[in-house]
C-alpha cells in the first residue's frame, strides 16, 4: 500500500503500526477531516491456514466487542472495497476501526519524564480501563493472550461543554485494548495449547507447559500495572525469560517484585519500588492486589485463595474452593478516596484514605504523626474555598482525584522551618558519594539515570507544590481578612449598642447620686441609702471598662485596616518574579535530554557489555541538590514570604482580639442589665421597706400613697385616712410639715428595692481584658 496515496475523497496520512504479517494505515478524509485506521494484511501465498483463522477471528471479535476500552470497529467506506483490492492479495476481511490519536502506551512509557512511572491519575484511569476491558472479554469468555503496552491505545476526547483552552486545558483520555488477533474464545474451565504473544508479558507457564487458561491474562495485566506505576517490569526486566523464570518461580506469594541489587544478588520484594509517584495508601492497596495477579501458580492466579495456604490441596480443589476476584478487587481499590496534603512548612506530601464520615479533626491527627504539627497549631486550607478548614466538616468535600494537593496544610508558628531534609533514592545517594570516576555495568547504569530523573522530577513537583501553596496562603488572607471585617462589623454594632445602654444607665445613676446626696445633706433616710452606693461604684467599674473597650477597639480598627490593605496587596508579581529567577526547569530539561542520550545508546549491543562512567547524570543530580539548598534558603528571606509571616500573624492576633472583645462585650452587656435590675430592685424594696416600717399613713412619704379619680368627690376630704389636725395654730409647723412631704415625695422613688439586691451584689461575672494589651 506504499504507493496508495489517494482513494476517492480519502488522502493516506500514515502508517499507524506494522505487524508480522498486517499494516495498519490512517487514512483522512479531504473534506470532513474524518480519520480512519484501515487494517490490511499484507500477504497472500505466504499465509498459513492458521494465520487466515487468525486474521478472520479478530475481524469477527472487534465487530462483536462492543465495549468502550475495546477499539471499536466502522464501516468500510464503499470507495475502499474496490480502491484496496489490489493492495489486499491476502482477500482477507480488511478491518476498519476508530483513530485513536494519543498513540499507545508504550510510546507514553518510553518518555524521559515517565521512566519511574506515571502520575497517580494516568495510574487510575489505566488501570480502570484496562480492567473494564478485560471484565467484558473474560465475561465473553475470550482470552486475549497478547496483553502488552503496545496493545493499548488512548483516545484523546474533549469534555462536552467545557472550553479546553490555554495551558490549563485538560482533555479526557480513554484507553483502549487493540488486536485481538491472539485472542481466542476458550471455555473458563479450558486451555489452550498454541504458543503466542510477546515474550516478556507472557504468564510464566507457557513457557513450560503445553496449556494455559485465561489465567495468562491476569499475569500480563500485573506486570502492567507494576509497569505503569514505577516504569520498569517487575521481575529482572534486565534478563531474558529463560533467565528470570529459574529465579521468580522461587518468589513467595508475597513477593511482587524480584530484583537484582548493586552488587549483583537477587532479591525478593513484597513491595512497589519507592521511586513512583503513586501515593502511600494506593501503593499499599495495589501491592495487594498484584499478589493476586502476580501468583505464580495459574490455577490459583487472580483468585481469592492464595498459595501459601494450598502448598497440600490438590490445584483442581484449590480452584473450585476458590472464585476470581482480581476484577471486582481491583475495581474496589480503584474507587477509594484518598485525600492527599502537601505541607508548607516541612515541605512534604502526605495521602490518607477517607470515608465519608472522616472530619478535619481525624485528618489533624494523622498530620500530626506525620509531620510532627500539633492540632493546635495547624491550618488546612483548601484551594476550592480558599478558608481555614473547621474541625466538624468532612473531609470528602475536598476531595478531587484529578487534583495532586487537594488540602494545604500550615503552621500557624512558623511558615518554612529551617531544616528539611531531602529525600533521595539510594542509587542516586551512592553515586553522590563515590568517586564520580567509578564505573557502572548496564544494569547499575540503568537505575542509576532511572532514579536520577525521577529525583529530579519530584524535587520539581516539591517546588511547584510549594509555590502553589504559598499562593494560596496568600489567597487566603484575601478571604480571611474579609471575614475579620464582617466579624469586626458585627461586634462593633454590638460595642455600639453596649455604649447606648450605658449612657441610659450613667443618666440613671447620675440621677440617683444627686438625690441621695440632698436626702444626706438633710439627713433624712440615710439609714435605708446604703445598698445604692455599691450599685452606683459597680455601673462606675463597668462604665470605666467600656470606656477602655472603646479605646481599644478603636485601635484595633485601625490595625484591621492595615492587614486588610495589606492582605489585598499583590503578591503574584513577586512570586512569579521569584520563580522565574529560581527554578528547577534547566536542570530538568539537561536531566530528560541526558536520560534520553543514555536510553539511544542502548540500541547498540556492545555498548550494554562494557562498564561505563556516569559523570554527567551524578553531576545533574548534584546540581539539583545544591539549587534546592539554594532556593529554600533564599526563599525564606524573599519579602513575600516575610509579608506572609506578617499577615499570618497579625491576622491571628486580630482574630484573637475580635473573639475576646465579642466576649467581653457580651459579658460588659449582661452586667449593665444586671445593674439596672439592681437599682430597679433596690429602689422598690426601700419603698416596701419604708411601708411595712411605718406605724399609719402620716409616717409614709406622700407618692408612697395611691389615689385614684374616683376617690375625689366634692365638699369631701380627699382621703378617709387623712389625719385630722385640729386646731393646727402654728402656720410655721404646717408649712415645716407639708415641705417634709413634698421632699420625700420626690426622693423616695430613688430609695425602693435596696435590701432584697443585697444578695444579689456579690455575684458578679469575670472579664478578660488581656485583649486590651493588643
Amino acid at each position: 500500500m506504499n504507493d496508495l496515496v489517494f482513494i476517492g475523497d480519502w488522502t493516506k496520512d500514515r502508517v499507524l503500526g506494522s505487524g508480522s504479517f498486517g499494516v495498519v494505515v490512517l487514512w483522512r478524509h479531504n473534506r470532513t477531516d474524518e480519520k480512519l485506521a484501515i487494517k490490511t494484511c499484507k500477504w497472500s501465498d505466504e499465509l498459513t491456514e492458521k494465520h487466515r483463522e487468525r486474521w478472520t477471528k479478530e475481524v469477527e471479535m472487534l465487530q462483536k466487542s462492543d465495549n468502550v476500552n475495546i477499539v471499536s470497529t466502522k464501516e468500510l467506506p464503499p470507495e475502499f472495497v474496490s480502491g484496496l483490492e489490489r493492495m489486499n492479495p491476502s482477500r482477507l476481511p480488511i478491518l476498519c476501526m476508530e483513530y485513536c490519536s494519543g498513540g499507545d502506551l508504550r510510546q507514553l512509557l518510553n518518555k524521559a519524564e515517565f521512566c519511574s512511572g506515571l502520575k497517580e491519575v494516568q495510574v487510575r484511569q489505566i488501570l480502570g480501563d484496562i480492567r473494564n476491558a478485560m471484565q467484558f472479554l473474560h465475561g465473553n469468555k475470550i482470552t486475549h493472550r497478547d496483553l502488552k503496552p503496545e496493545n493499548i491505545v488512548m483516545q484523546i476526547i474533549d469534555s462536552p461543554g467545557k472550553q479546553n483552552i490555554g495551558p490549563q486545558a485538560q482533555k479526557k483520555v480513554v484507553y483502549k485494548l487493540i488486536d485481538l488477533g491472539y485472542a481466542k474464545e476458550i471455555d473458563s474451565n479450558s486451555v489452550c495449547a498454541s504458543f503466542v504473544g510477546t515474550l516478556q508479558y507472557l504468564a510464566p507457564e507457557l513457557f513450560s507447559s503445553k496449556t494455559y487458561s485465561n489465567s495468562v491474562d491476569f499475569w500480563s495485566m500485573g506486570l502492567i500495572a507494576f509497569e505503569v506505576i514505577c516504569g520498569i517490569r517487575p521481575f529482572l526486566p534486565y534478563l531474558a525469560p529463560v533467565q528470570w523464570i529459574p529465579h521468580v518461580k522461587k518468589k513467595a506469594h508475597d513477593n511482587i517484585s524480584v530484583y537484582e541489587t548493586y552488587h549483583g544478588d537477587i532479591e525478593y520484594s513484597n513491595e512497589l519500588f519507592p521511586e513512583s509517584f503513586i501515593s502511600k495508601p494506593l501503593k499499599a492497596l495495589l501491592e495487594k492486589w498484584l499478589r493476586v495477579a502476580l501468583e505464580w501458580e495459574p490455577r490459583l492466579r487472580g483468585r481469592d485463595t492464595p498459595s501459601k495456604v494450598t502448598f497440600n490441596i490438590p490445584a483442581e480443589q484449590a480452584t473450585a474452593g476458590s472464585k476470581i476476584v482480581i476484577f471486582d478487587l481491583l475495581q474496589e481499590i480503584l474507587s477509594k478516596k484518598i485525600i492527599k496534603v502537601f505541607s508548607v512548612s516541612t515541605i512534604s506530601q502526605h495521602a490518607y484514605e477517607i470515608d465519608d464520615k472522616t472530619n478535619i479533626s481525624t485528618l489533624k491527627k494523622y498530620l500530626e504523626g506525620d509531620t510532627k504539627v500539633s492540632k493546635e497549631t495547624q491550618i488546612l486550607i483548601s484551594p476550592k474555598s480558599f478558608l481555614d478548614l473547621g474541625d466538624d466538616e468532612l473531609v470528602v468535600n475536598y476531595w478531587n482525584d484529578s487534583c495532586n494537593n487537594m488540602i494545604y496544610l500550615y503552621d500557624k508558628t512558623i511558615m518554612i522551618k529551617d531544616v528539611i531534609e531531602p529525600i533521595v533514592p539510594k542509587a542516586v545517594q551512592r553515586s553522590l558519594k563515590e568517586n564520580q570516576k567509578a564505573m557502572y555495568n548496564f544494569k547499575n547504569s540503568q537505575n542509576l539515570y532511572r532514579n536520577s530523573v525521577y529525583f529530579v522530577m519530584s524535587q520539581v513537583e516539591m517546588y511547584e507544590s510549594l509555590i502553589n501553596g504559598l499562593f494560596v496562603r496568600a489567597e487566603s488572607f484575601k478571604h480571611g481578612s474579609k471575614l475579620l471585617l464582617l466579624n469586626h462589623n458585627k461586634v462593633d454594632k454590638c460595642i455600639g449598642k453596649l455604649a447606648d445602654k450605658l449612657d441610659v444607665v450613667t443618666k440613671m445613676t447620675e440621677t440617683g447620686k444627686k438625690h441621695i446626696e440632698r436626702l444626706r445633706e438633710t439627713g433624712t433616710g440615710v439609714n435605708y441609702l446604703g445598698g445604692f452606693d455599691k450599685i452606683f461604684k459597680d455601673v462606675d467599674d463597668r462604665s470605666e471598662k467600656i470606656t477602655k473597650l472603646q479605646l481599644a477597639w478603636n485601635q484595633l480598627s485601625v490595625r484591621l485596616q492595615s492587614a486588610t490593605r495589606r492582605s489585598n496587596e499583590v503578591l503574584t508579581t513577586d512570586i512569579n518574579n521569584f520563580v522565574s529567577k529560581n527554578n528547577f526547569q534547566t536542570i530538568l530539561m539537561d536531566t530528560l535530554k541526558t536520560y534520553v542520550h543514555f536510553k539511544k545508546s542502548e540500541f547498540f549491543t556492545d555498548q550494554r557489555c562494557k562498564e561505563k562512567q556516569c559523570t554527567d547524570i551524578i553531576k545533574l543530580s548534584y546540581e539539583c541538590l545544591k539549587l534546592r539548598c539554594k532556593i529554600l534558603h533564599e526563599m525564606r528571606h524573599q519579602p513575600f514570604v516575610l509579608k506572609l509571616i506578617d499577615l499570618n500573624t497579625e491576622l491571628a492576633k486580630i482574630a484573637d482580639i475580635i473573639s475576646n472583645a465579642a466576649d467581653t462585650t457580651d459579658k460588659l452587656n449582661l452586667d449593665l442589665t444586671t445593674a439596672i435590675d439592681e437599682l430597679t430592685n433596690c429602689m422598690w424594696n426601700t419603698i416596701s421597706l419604708l411601708s411595712s416600717d411605718a406605724d399609719d399613713i402620716a409616717n409614709l412619704p406622700y407618692s408612697v400613697v395611691s389615689f385614684q379619680k374616683r376617690d375625689f368627690k366634692i365638699g369631701e376630704p380627699v382621703s378617709n385616712h387623712c389625719i385630722q389636725v385640729p386646731n393646727i395654730q402654728d402656720d410655721e409647723k404646717l408649712k415645716s410639715l407639708i415641705e417634709e412631704s413634698l421632699k420625700l415625695r420626690k426622693n423616695h422613688s430613688y430609695l425602693t428595692a435596696q435590701l432584697n439586691m443585697h444578695k444579689e451584689l456579690m455575684k458578679k461575672s469575670s472579664i478578660d481584658y488581656s485583649f486590651l494589651a493588643e
